[in-house]
């Protein structure tokens, strides 16, 4: 947190009567480090401050005079936060931001795809992540390094029910470690198939910079070297290994470095399940561009699941052996629900679709927490789904409107004091998506807002006023847990990583020398230390990766005009592929000419006394 100006002890009484205007009212100002949208409605958080704020441009104008809105109290934060609405300041630039004539920042950026740059990042770290492969300097820059884990042979570990070996290689590295999880890459895997599958076109020509994978777009690309690993990992009988890792986790060497055996490791009904959701997701995404590796993927979907139906209580636990990342889960309900629900979408067969259990609360998604995918499918997919869309909605959406009423207050941001555990800023990012897809299926601005403040919140709205993404923001992690960003002895990490974030646990605290010295606050949202010791707040993870990503790049495409195809009217915000007022030589009265209407926060074009959405559908 930045010092903050107070009161001198032992100047003289002029000065202090000179000083007291000014001195006592010092505020800090926290905002999107990366920047504002010019079109986006636009705020920052204020603490300790008194009187008007004032925007200033480059050549010292104030451009923009408001008053910030009453204070409220930010559990999480202890602390009380004054939100300033800027939304009036449209032009692009560089501004300053100042109260009583101190200026709290001069990095205020306003411009248009302001996301643009950070979707990229957060997408292409999954490149850096890459097991079995060396990274090229054409791709990779000066965080080229040789492959590591190039073996496919591998060793079948005990827990697994078998012996012998499998072949195995490719797919990310989960974290700061080494590992490969099937249960991680579940989650992580389905959020980036389904940012392609609602912006397809946006994805067809949106680049990073990363080897080709024949025709397919760069995140296709991207998403099949990990699909490529997943579907090694199945038995002959349909189950799905937990994991391919070494017994105990490496030091902080380079991938190349880790020369410790390799082991498959367990299985269980909750990596089957995870594993059949994002195989059959895969076949609707790549059947357009290779209908033999969909159709593949869809088999192994189906034998995944036939394999859980028969045995659906197998739960994981770690080898007394084996410490490496766990990914317990003893409990599958919202499994069966996830990986049934994108079966049925995928093939029709009605045997695999869940019924939505309304007494579902944990409708969030995280790596445990599936239920929410399933509610995804349903509410995104109502012709097939029928009666149970409208469930899945309500339940969307009751939640959606209480994340809603929390980024009103505080630091603008839904995630509260319980949201604070270990991958915090996960939290908030799947808060973010699911504010999203409430935005998709009712069109009202105000979820596309608060899904936009988790963003904001991200990049430095928060309490620690930083970036919690690398290579990005004023004030950026540096010394991520990631061995890669270690061992390679280059000073910047690779850039577009997601720290875990702040949270109060101390799991990394102790006395070791590879431990943390006491970061706790006894506050949750500043208990949080930017060092290599730190895996319990200064981590990375594929899955925390992925709703920063779905995020960043949604915005981005909603804001290029559009929108997945099950969305109602009005939810393309404009760009190329939006519709436009046509424009006569001719004057045209103004009965005739094309007009915007809004209508309930949705906005539309009226011709001839017909209405179009946005994209030139015709709604009425």
């Amino acid at each position: 947190m930045q010092v903050k100006f107070g009161l001198k002890q032992f100047i003289p009484l002029a000065a202090t009567v000179l000083s007291l205007a000014t001195a006592a009212t010092a505020a800090t100002a926290y905002i999107n480090q990366v920047g504002y949208r010019t079109s986006d409605p636009k705020e920052f958080a204020l603490t300790e401050g008194n009187g008007d704020i004032e925007i200033v441009d480059a050549a010292g104008q104030t451009v923009l005079k408001v008053a910030p809105k009453a204070a409220t109290y930010w559990n999480p934060g202890a602390v009380n936060v004054q939100l300033v609405d800027i939304s009036e300041l449209k032009a692009p630039g560089t501004y300053s931001i100042k109260q009583g004539g101190q200026v709290l920042r001069s990095d205020l950026k306003i411009t248009d795809k302001v996301f643009e740059d950070v979707a990229k990042a957060s997408l292409k770290w999954y490149y850096y992540q890459r097991a079995s492969m060396a990274l090229e300097e054409t791709y990779a820059g000066q965080w080229k390094r040789a492959a590591g884990h190039t073996n496919a042979t591998v060793e079948l570990h005990k827990s697994t029910g078998a012996s012998g070996t499998i072949q195995s290689s490719k797919g990310w590295y989960d974290a700061g470690d080494y590992g490969r999880y099937i249960v991680n890459s579940g989650i992580t895997t389905y959020t980036l198939l389904s940012l392609y599958e609602h912006f397809p076109e946006y994805f067809n020509t949106f680049k990073w910079n990363i080897p080709a994978e024949g025709t397919l777009p760069d995140l296709l690309a991207e998403i099949k070297y990990n699909l490529d690993w997943m579907l090694t990992m199945q038995a002959s009988d349909g189950m799905v290994y937990h994991k391919l890792s070494t017994l105990q986790f490496p030091g902080d060497v380079m991938p190349a470095k880790d020369t410790e055996k390799l082991y498959v490791i367990g299985k269980g009904t909750a990596a089957t399940l995870d594993f059949a959701g994002v195989m059959a997701a895969a076949y609707r995404v790549y059947k357009p561009f290779d209908a033999t590796y969909a159709t593949q993927c869809l088999e192994a979907a189906k034998k995944a699941y036939a394999w859980a139906l028969q045995n659906p209580k197998v739960a994981f636990y770690n080898p007394m052996d084996v410490a490496t990342g766990s990914y317990s889960d003893g409990e599958f309900s919202d499994e069966f629900a996830f990986a049934g629900m994108e079966l049925f979408i995928s093939t029709g067969d009605a045997s695999y679709k869940p019924t939505i259990d309304e007494n579902k609360i944990n409708i969030v998604p995280a790596w445990p927490e599936m239920y929410g995918l399933a509610l995804y499918g349903a509410a995104t997919h109502a012709t097939e789904v029928g009666a149970d869309a409208e469930k899945a909605k309500s339940m969307l959406l009751s939640f959606a409107n209480e994340f809603v009423n929390e980024s009103s207050k505080g630091f603008g941001v839904v995630i509260s004091n319980d949201d604070f555990v270990w991958g915090s800023n996960a939290v908030a990012g799947n808060q973010g998506v699911f504010l999203l897809y409430a935005y998709y299926i009712t069109g009202e601005q105000k979820y596309y807002e608060a899904a936009k403040k988790v963003m904001d919140y991200l990049l430095g709205k928060n309490p620690l006023d930083m970036s919690f993404l690398t290579g990005f923001g004023t004030k950026s992690p540096m010394m991520p847990h990631h061995r890669p960003s270690t061992a390679d002895k280059i000073t910047p990490p690779i850039p577009g990583m997601l720290v875990g974030g702040p949270q109060p646990g101390g799991e990394d605290i102790g006395s070791q020398s590879w431990e943390c010295k006491d970061y706790k606050t006894g506050v949750p949202a500043t208990s949080y230390i930017d060092n290599r010791c730190s895996y319990a707040t200064n981590e990375v993870a594929i899955n925390w990766n992925a709703p920063f990503a779905y995020i960043a790049s949604a915005l981005e495409a909603l804001n290029a005009g559009h929108a997945p195809s099950f969305a109602v009217p009005g939810v393309a915000k404009g760009g190329t592929s939006a519709i436009r007022p046509s424009i006569a030589r001719n004057r045209v009265s103004v009965e005739k000419a094309p007009r915007l209407r809004f209508d309930d926060q949705k906005v539309f074009i009226e011709k001839n006394d017909k209405r179009f959405d946005l994209k030139g559908h015709r709604v009425k």
